[in-house]
């Protein structure tokens, strides 16, 4: 459900999140009409916020028209999800090396390595939970964690639009008990060949996961499309 917002100096950032939130984790669906006076009264908040919010939903491609009758949640475009997967398996392979690199000169810190190994033990439990909130969540700081790890900040830059896309599909994909264990199998090698300095092994395991994970996706979403 989405939640009422109390009243703030600036309320745009805080709706926009709210939105986004719900959008992101299915709570508002696909195709879903998005009536501005309908979310001032679920929101709690004035029309002007509201549509701030809109305009930059609408920006980032989670918002689309719907011909006259205003906005709707976009629908989740399993085509364009595989493009970005693709393109997201060089630039994980890339990070996954630099970690690994930076892990042979000189190691990574205990502080460095934090975020990761968190990242991995958050996951685990929510694959062991079924909890699919917490699941895509750390699945997104992992990915994260290894970015940092790789030194190039560039890397997370590029990647960051196209995260809120990658989590919609990601919630729908992890549903299924099997690939979950997969994606977290694969994420502890990952991280192993990373902590252990195999930086080919490294680039190798981690672009290997983002296209496998953008075709099983690619598929999951074409079924579904199909059944509808």
């Amino acid at each position: 459900m989405i939640q009422q917002i109390r009243q703030k100096p600036d309320l745009v950032e805080e709706v926009y999140e709210a939105l986004k939130g719900a959008i992101l984790m299915g709570d508002l669906a696909e195709s879903e009409a998005m009536v501005q006076d309908d979310l001032v009264e679920k929101l709690g908040v004035s029309r002007q916020p509201v549509s701030h919010a809109l305009a930059l939903l609408k920006h980032e491609g989670l918002v689309i028209e719907r011909g006259r009758r205003g906005l709707m949640v976009a629908p989740i475009d399993a085509a364009r999800i595989r493009a970005l997967y693709q393109v997201r398996g060089a630039i994980d392979g890339l990070a996954a090396g630099l970690a690994a690199g930076r892990a042979i000169f000189g190691g990574l810190k205990a502080e460095e390595r934090a975020p990761l190994e968190q990242a991995l033990e958050i996951g685990e439990a929510a694959v062991k939970a079924n909890d699919i909130r917490d699941l895509v969540e750390a699945d997104v700081n992992f990915h994260r964690a290894v970015y940092t790890l790789s030194g190039n900040l560039a890397i997370g830059e590029m990647v960051q639009p196209s995260w809120p896309h990658f989590q919609r599909s990601m919630r729908i994909v992890l549903e299924d008990p099997d690939y979950r264990q997969r994606a977290w199998a694969e994420h502890r090698d990952i991280a192993e060949a990373i902590m252990n300095s195999q930086a080919r092994h490294a680039e190798e395991l981690a672009r290997q996961h983002a296209t496998d994970a953008g075709e099983t996706t690619f598929i999951r979403l074409s079924q579904r499309t199909a059944a509808a």
